[in-house]
């Protein structure tokens, strides 16, 4: 799909931006407008990190293609505090130590700024269903909620304020960073001259494969570095989340079980790797029948999960 030019208002002021309109739109905060306060975390709408505000409702940013909010506005978490302030939001966060590792906090501030312009005097209930959709493993939510009750007058602030007894709470010197969306993280930070990877998927739900030679490849696209394939993963080629079992390859060596399973990867600058489309990757694809759901997999002769190549 070819890209467009999209204008909409974000944070205040009128934005114009190159993408396609499938594009997430966290992706073209990060990347085309350069607000990397917009965290992505799951890529998947589960985990809310990266919640703005679309026409002053909350939304998940990598669920909502930007297409879809030409003439609309966004705010995000840098657009809060305005004149390079902090919201009265994000002072509250700050006193009551509820910016953390800060991940989730540009999610959470959002979430919570829809809530108190809809409600500004939200009970505690109000207040922990607003930020149920953003996930949070630091806090246990209580520094969370309290500020965002304290913003409300219905808790009060933190007694005696950070750092003016024995034995009062001390500011976090990192937090005012994690609350304005200034603070980089890995995923925040590319040189220049970085190159980009990007998976080629699988198509089909279940198939084989061989790889073809990719010379035509390289001579159409100058600025493709490398292609990596099963052979050029060291080692094991499989990752999983138990220790001793590492059942999921990191890149299908022949064989794939799922649509979207990992063939090859292309490696390049962004421009190039972004513009090679699947179809000119010379996979040859054996479509196998595929087995749907628990029964069919149970059935006598099903192939396993993992056959021998």
């Amino acid at each position: 799909m070819n890209t467009q030019s999209l204008r909409f208002t974000l944070n205040g002021e009128t934005t114009l931006v190159e993408a396609r309109p499938i594009e997430r739109l966290a992706t073209v905060l990060r990347r085309e407008a350069g607000l990397t306060g917009t965290k992505i975390g799951c890529d998947a709408g589960d985990c809310g990190a990266c919640t703005v505000l679309l026409d002053g409702a909350q939304v998940c940013a990598c669920m909502v293609p930007v297409g879809q909010v030409a003439g609309r506005d966004v705010v995000t978490v840098e657009g809060l505090g305005g004149s390079g302030g902090l919201s009265d939001l994000q002072q509250a966060f700050h006193r009551h130590g509820a910016a953390q590792c800060g991940i989730c906090t540009p999610g959470m501030l959002m979430a919570a700024t829809e809530l108190l312009r809809r409600k500004p005097r939200p009970t505690e209930a109000e207040a922990v269903d607003a930020l149920g959709g953003v996930l949070c493993r630091c806090t246990g939510y209580r520094k969370i909620v309290d500020a965002v009750l304290d913003v409300a007058g219905t808790v009060a602030s933190p007694m005696p304020p950070a750092g003016c007894a024995v034995g009062a709470r001390v500011p976090k010197t990192d937090g005012i960073a994690k609350l304005t969306g200034a603070e980089m993280f890995a995923d925040d930070v590319a040189l220049a001259d970085a190159l980009w990877l990007r998976l080629v998927r699988s198509p089909h739900a279940h198939a084989r494969f061989t790889l073809g030679a990719f010379d035509d490849v390289f001579a159409r696209h100058p600025g493709l570095v490398r292609v990596l394939s099963a052979a050029d993963v060291p080692g094991l080629n499989g990752f999983g989340i138990y220790p001793d079992i590492k059942d999921q390859p990191v890149l299908a060596d022949g064989y794939v079980r799922y649509r979207g399973d990992p063939a090859v990867a292309l490696v390049g600058d962004q421009a190039t790797v972004t513009a090679i489309r699947d179809e000119e990757v010379p996979i040859d694809w054996r479509v196998l029948e595929p087995i749907v759901g628990i029964d069919a997999a149970m059935l006598p002769g099903a192939p396993p999960p993992y056959p021998d190549k």
